[in-house]
């Protein structure tokens, strides 16, 4: 029987308190340290009055990663800023841990004030992966007023992608871990796919979100039968 159990608190504290090997498969999108392009108005097209905003929980580390190692099973994936793959890259190389690269292509990327625009997301998976499939998705991410699943989170991922990995990443009746849950991407797609999904989302709004999404999809996914669990501050 799957489960849903979602905490608000900080990665890094709720990792420290799972225990060693307790979910099957460590699947997120950490903060990536690149901030993002705003405009003060929503529309069409590159904006040269755009601006690039960093947010205060936007700083890219790979000090939850030894953490999620321990907590999984099975193998840890994750999105990463095409600047720091040689930098993981590194980390998996001194471990001797076996990884496989992952590419999410986007076939309308968002366009950007200068240079070229980022056409694709690279995703490390460190450890064998289970599942059967392609190491490249082809999807848009969601935007607001044009696609259903928008949340308005700025660095949403697409459902169909967070499935992709999923199915890579885990078999049906295994736990998936988010600790950067975010809107809760990863957890409607575990969902749905039958699995367990355990969230950690630090800050309050998005959690919230991510809370009242997923217990939407529970809704919609009877056959999973999940009891849901609510922890951490608040």
């Amino acid at each position: 029987m799957g489960r849903l159990e979602l905490y608000r608190e900080d990665a890094l504290e709720a990792l420290a308190r799972l225990k060693t090997g307790s979910v099957d498969a460590v699947i997120t999108d950490p903060p990536y340290g690149t901030g993002a392009w705003k405009r003060p108005e929503p529309g069409q097209g590159a904006n040269p009055y755009a601006r690039k905003v960093v947010e205060p929980w936007d700083a890219f580390s790979l000090g939850w990663l030894p953490e999620a190692l321990r907590v999984a099973k099975g193998p840890v994936v994750f999105f990463l800023p095409q600047s720091r793959l040689e930098e993981a890259l590194a980390f998996a190389r001194e471990r001797g841990l076996p990884w496989r690269l992952l590419i999410w292509g986007k076939p309308d990327p968002r366009p950007r004030p200068t240079g070229p625009v980022y056409a694709f997301e690279p995703v490390l998976a460190l450890r064998p992966l289970p599942g059967k499939g392609k190491d490249l998705h082809l999807a848009t991410a969601p935007r607001p007023g044009r696609d259903g699943e928008a949340t308005g989170h700025p660095h949403q991922k697409p459902v169909s992608v967070m499935a992709w990995l999923v199915e890579l990443a885990s078999r049906p009746g295994e736990v998936v871990l988010d600790p950067f849950m975010g809107s809760g991407s990863t957890g409607e797609a575990a969902l749905r796919l039958g699995r367990g999904f355990i969230g950690v989302e630090r800050e309050a709004s998005w959690y919230e979100v991510a809370r009242k999404r997923l217990q939407s999809t529970l809704l919609q996914a009877p056959l999973l039968g999940a009891p849901t669990r609510e922890g951490g501050a608040g």
